[in-house]
């Protein structure tokens, strides 16, 4: 849920997770499958996921794997400070969070969470100890327009600084144009000569998740989830403005392209799945 919402907001959505909790909690009333959500970011996921945790009943758990906690977390770890940016995901030391969360993530499926939800990297050894048991669902979004996003919101966090030049030739801007390749293979960086293998590698795990839904087609996401889940997804909006044309040239446009491209073939491919 957003921190920084303001509290009638934050209370409104906290008692409308608790209102479907307890419409699911009666006889019949619960998802047919356990599930992950797998929330890659800035894809219109916030709202999302509190759909999703109303669909849960009061005895069962939900496991939310904090983005910013598990940021701190593993900077007081590995650096032993507490610093919400020191592990951000978008920089070099990212993957020590994502290592962090893998642990997180595990512990839920071995504690039989019913709805596990983050920012997480695809498990192999999630995979491997728990196969079928959960059905993963993820949302995706246009390449392009996810990166555009995910610069204008790091540049507000001071993640990036400096002018959209600079930032196209940053380590930055390639982890934030691959966020689906690096979600997928389960690695914060991948080199240029291994990207062709890594691509094949994310089609084959896509392939394997239950449903994949694109932001752009929102309802047709919906109502998918509520043929393979027996539940209905109560979301009013997405928490994430309508995207809108950047006021970029033609060459950063061509740039932000170039830089999507593994991320664009992955999205295709997600297409003709659905």
């Amino acid at each position: 849920m957003a921190r920084k919402a303001p509290f009638k907001e934050r209370l409104t959505r906290r008692l409308s997770i608790v209102g479907g909790r307890a419409r699911r909690s009666l006889p019949g009333g619960a998802p047919k499958h356990r599930s992950v959500y797998f929330h890659m970011p800035k894809c219109g996921g916030t709202s999302l996921s509190e759909a999703m945790y109303a669909t849960v009943p009061f005895n069962e758990r939900i496991g939310v794997i904090d983005a910013v906690s598990t940021r701190r977390a593993a900077a007081m770890m590995e650096f032993d400070k507490d610093d919400a940016f020191l592990c951000h995901e978008d920089l070099d030391t990212g993957q020590l969070t994502f290592d962090l969360r893998e642990g997180l993530f595990l512990q839920h499926m071995a504690w039989d969470t019913a709805l596990i939800h983050g920012h997480v990297f695809w498990s192999e050894k999630a995979h491997a100890h728990f196969g079928d048991t959960y059905k993963y669902v993820t949302l995706m979004r246009d390449p392009v327009a996810r990166m555009v996003s995910n610069y204008r919101m790091t540049q507000r966090s001071g993640v990036t600084q400096g002018d959209l030049d600079s930032y196209l030739e940053s380590d930055v801007a390639r982890r934030h144009a691959r966020v689906y390749l690096r979600y997928l293979t389960g690695r914060n960086d991948i080199p240029e000569a291994e990207l062709p293998a890594a691509i094949e590698l994310a089609k084959t795990r896509l392939s394997t998740f239950a449903l994949v839904g694109f932001l752009e087609q929102i309802e047709d996401f919906m109502q998918s989830y509520r043929d393979l889940f027996g539940v209905k997804l109560r979301m009013a909006q997405l928490n994430s403005a309508p995207d809108r044309k950047p006021d970029y040239t033609e060459a950063q446009m061509q740039r932000l392209t170039e830089l999507c491209a593994p991320d664009i073939a992955l999205y295709d491919f997600a297409k003709t799945l659905a």
